[in-house]
């Protein structure tokens, strides 16, 4: 059986303030350069759900400090006539 050893609280928020400083990096290895955006007024950095087929738009979401959620906007939620030639509603 391997023992397991805790983080200590120091190298804990050292390991963090390295994920935040690079998020850009961590979104395009996770959806691909170009398939997400900053929110900047929101500080969100969007990703579309690869694996969403509903309705809508579905989404994951990253905070600056490195928590996420996942989400769906709703069909019909943007007045867009269609998408622009990247995919994403402007």
């Amino acid at each position: 059986m391997r023992s397991r050893r805790r983080i200590k609280p120091k190298a804990l928020k050292k390991l963090a303030r390295a994920g935040q400083s690079d998020i850009p990096r961590l979104m395009d290895a996770i959806f691909g350069p170009g398939n997400w955006f900053l929110e900047e007024a929101e500080s969100l950095y969007i990703g579309k759900d690869p694996k969403y087929r509903g309705k809508g738009f579905g989404f994951y979401a990253v905070r600056p400090d490195g928590s996420w959620f996942r989400g769906v906007v709703p069909e019909g939620m943007y007045t867009v006539e269609s998408p622009g030639p990247d995919g994403w509603l402007h």
